[in-house]
């Protein structure tokens, strides 16, 4: 007996699911599956910009609310794209296991204790495809997300302390026989209309004069305010500023 059932598009409404915002309007649903025995949901998404395929799934939380739980993108075919995700369903429900938990119950969870290395190529590859997910992020996890990114482009990183004052969430850092360079990297996950102020610019200029590193990067969600470029102008060789369409770039290349 097949434990994955397929459902209309009417019946998958009827949950209580919670939509991710960002895919509206760039994915269409096609088709719709359940597994009743272990409270599970997926969809079949077509992606209407790169013109592939996908599916995520959704799984019932302690509030009664479906939520995003696993998910794969850039799948050729739409054949291709139901067959993963029936097997994946399967396997989950078999195994009692939702291996990639980390896309609601850790990186969206400020008490999970998610480190830099458990941000993989697949999380990246999520939010290179739905960007606005990172609104929903947790901000310590924000951090560890762009920390990997800078990891990946050959940095070695350390996350400060959550508690310490701002300036450096990020302490990056490039050596080799020739030369070392040092950069302190802040993070800002903040929502669209919440703007980068010339506040935080000089904050983080006074913690670059006073600890000296070769740059440091604010690196944000959101944009920046015209003050706040104006401001950060005056040191612009030591201070660079990184907003949504940065990170959205950096992210293309997973």
């Amino acid at each position: 007996m097949n434990i994955v059932e397929i459902i209309t598009e009417e019946t998958f409404n009827e949950f209580n699911i919670d939509k991710i915002q960002g895919l509206l309007g760039i994915v269409d649903e096609c088709h719709w599956f359940r597994v009743k025995e272990s409270n599970l949901l997926g969809t079949i998404l077509f992606d209407k910009i790169d013109r592939d395929w996908g599916y995520v799934i959704l799984a019932l939380d302690e509030d009664g609310q479906f939520r995003f739980t696993d998910g794969d993108s850039s799948i050729e075919t739409e054949g291709a794209a139901i067959n993963a995700l029936t097997k994946k369903l399967e396997h989950i429900t078999k195994t009692g296991k939702i291996e990639k938990e980390l896309y609601h119950s850790d990186l969206f969870d400020e008490n999970s204790s998610i480190i830099i290395t458990d941000i993989d190529n697949e999380i990246k590859k999520f939010f290179r495809k739905y960007p606005d997910k990172m609104y929903n992020l947790n901000p310590r996890k924000f951090e560890e997300l762009i920390a990997s990114i800078f990891q990946d482009l050959g940095f070695n990183v350390q996350l400060t302390p959550a508690t310490r004052d701002g300036g450096r969430d990020i302490i990056a850092s490039l050596r080799n026989s020739v030369a070392s360079f040092l950069t302190y990297v802040e993070c800002k996950r903040y929502a669209p209309k919440n703007k980068i102020d010339v506040s935080i610019i000089r904050q983080v200029q006074g913690v670059h004069y006073t600890n000296k590193p070769s740059k440091s990067i604010i690196v944000t969600t959101s944009f920046f305010t015209k003050a706040a470029i104006k401001e950060a102008k005056k040191i612009e060789h030591q201070l660079e500023l990184k907003d949504f369409n940065d990170i959205t770039k950096w992210l293309e290349n997973y």
